[in-house]
This record gives structure tokens, C-alpha cells and sequence, in this order.
């Protein structure tokens, strides 16, 4: 699978970074971050320049990330009804995860991004909620320069190790466990001033 992957992004090249970080931060069930970290590999072969995947893969994430804020904001429950089976939002886990957005904004963009389910469908969330757009963008460019910054320097050190290490259950459990890690310390944080603001 992941040799097949990367011989399709050594064809595609910068336009099939763009298209695949778009595809996950829009929510769809693509594998984001082992794009990402297959670019990273393929920048250490020389194939890109790293900066200039960083930028274009910034670009595709922010971009796919506005528009599903978008939909969220204006079109909200009506999309969710007809499309939400599509990207796995369904109202209960919408209700569930606007209970985790009122508790602190920051911890549920920046952390729950890295969570399976819960960052597919944050930046919808995130519009129906009516946080504004503006700390939305702060808090998201925050997760994705993170989230960026890890993968491709994940598959450019590792060189062609990377297999390997993607094939690797514990590499899924590992990501899990530090988007919950960050998202505690978020919460824990970021909890104490909404209470002395109350």
C-alpha cells in the first residue's frame, strides 16, 4: 500500500500534496498524515524541496479547513443530515463534541485535530458552534504547523525506514495517546481562566 502510495505521489507531485492534506482537512477518511510523511521521504531523496512542501501542504490544510468552517457556518444541519455519513458525523457525536468545544476552544481544535473521528470533524463543529473565525484560524494554523512540522520530519529522518515504522500498529496507538495527552494539558490549562471569567 505504501509503496503503491508513494509511486502515485512521486507522479502527482506538489499538486498531490496539495490535493491529499486538502482531502484530510476537509474531514474526507484519507490518510493524511502518512502523505505527509511519504513527502517528507521523498523531499530527503531530493524529489521536493522540504520548505516548499511545508508550504504547499500548509496551504491544502488551511484551505480544506476554512472550507469545512464554512459549511459548517452556513450550511450547518442540513449538510450534516444529507452528507455528514460521508466523512462519519453523525448529530451525537456533533453534540458531543460541541460539549468539548465549549469547555476550551484551544484543546479541541489544537489537540482533538490529532484525534482519529474527532479531527475529521472539528472544523464543522467548530462553524456551527460560532466560534468566530479568526480564533478558529489561529488555533487551527497551530495544530497544522505542529501536525506538519512532526510527519515530514518524521519521513525525511527516517529515510527509507519509513515503511516500516508506518506499518507499525503502535505508531497508530502512539498518535492516539499524545492527541489525548495534549488535548489533557489543554483542557487542564485552559480550564482555570474560563472559571475565574464565570
Amino acid at each position: 500500500m505504501f509503496d503503491r502510495m508513494l509511486d502515485i505521489l512521486s507522479s502527482l507531485g506538489l499538486p498531490g500534496v496539495f490535493g491529499g492534506v486538502f482531502l484530510e482537512a476537509i474531514g474526507l477518511p484519507f490518510p493524511g498524515s502518512v502523505l505527509v510523511a511519504l513527502a517528507g521521504f521523498l523531499a530527503k531523496q531530493g524529489e521536493f524541496h522540504i520548505i516548499i512542501v511545508w508550504l504547499v501542504a500548509l496551504l491544502g490544510y488551511m484551505l480544506g479547513s476554512i472550507s469545512a468552517f464554512i459549511i459548517g457556518r452556513h450550511i450547518g444541519e442540513p449538510f450534516i443530515e444529507k452528507w455528514g455519513r460521508y466523512i462519519r458525523l453523525t448529530p451525537q457525536r456533533i453534540d458531543k463534541a460541541q460539549e468539548l468545544l465549549k469547555k476550551s476552544a484551544p484543546a479541541y481544535v489544537i489537540g482533538g485535530r490529532f484525534l482519529p473521528t474527532i479531527g475529521n470533524v472539528t472544523p464543522y463543529v467548530a462553524g456551527i458552534s460560532g466560534i468566530s473565525i479568526v480564533k478558529f484560524l489561529i488555533y487551527d494554523m497551530v495544530h497544522a504547523v505542529l501536525w506538519l512540522t512532526i510527519f515530514l520530519g518524521f519521513g525525511a529522518v527516517l529515510g527509507d525506514k519509513w515503511h516500516m515504522i508506518l506499518e507499525n500498529p503502535w505508531l497508530k496507538w502512539g498518535t492516539i495517546g499524545g492527541g489525548i495527552l495534549i488535548s489533557i494539558y489543554m483542557f487542564r490549562k485552559l480550564l482555570p481562566i474560563h472559571s475565574e471569567k464565570k
